[in-house]
């Protein structure tokens, strides 16, 4: 009976780093520095994002205005990343201060960004972009 717990234990307790190991992988994926490709929000092509890794989670600048915390995972099989984060006061425009959730989905070297901003009046605008790698010439 000792051993059979002993053998339980250890099953359990390698199909949890089996599980860590996958969300850390998502992280090195999503980790670095990406160019946006396109939007609903307009054109934006010296737009930027750098995501940064912090141990299991991920802080995310964007170079318009706004910055994230995320957690990475592993979600039907793509790379994911969901967080909270708010837009910059500084920033011109209806979105200056504004708090949103936002999560990312890496497929084939694109990162999809789906964010849903809090309007303040009871509202909610959702915007989507696509973004690649940032090619160093190197």
């Amino acid at each position: 009976m000792m051993r059979r717990s002993l053998v339980i234990a250890v099953a359990v307790f390698l199909a949890a780093c089996a599980v860590a190991a996958r969300a850390d992988d998502g992280v090195d994926q999503i980790a670095g520095d990406w160019q946006q490709i396109e939007s609903n929000a307009g054109a934006c092509p010296k737009c930027r994002l750098s995501i940064d890794k912090r141990g299991p989670s991920l802080t995310v600048s964007a170079n318009n205005g706004w910055l994230a915390n995320l957690v990475a995972g592993v979600t039907s099989g793509s790379t994911t990343a969901t967080g909270v984060g708010h837009w910059r006061s500084g920033v011109t425009g209806a979105l200056a201060g504004r708090s949103f959730n936002v999560e990312f989905v890496l497929k084939r070297q694109r990162l999809y960004m789906s964010m849903l901003v809090d309007m303040g009046n009871g509202s909610l605008r959702t915007i989507r972009g696509v973004y690649g790698r940032v090619w160093t010439g190197v």
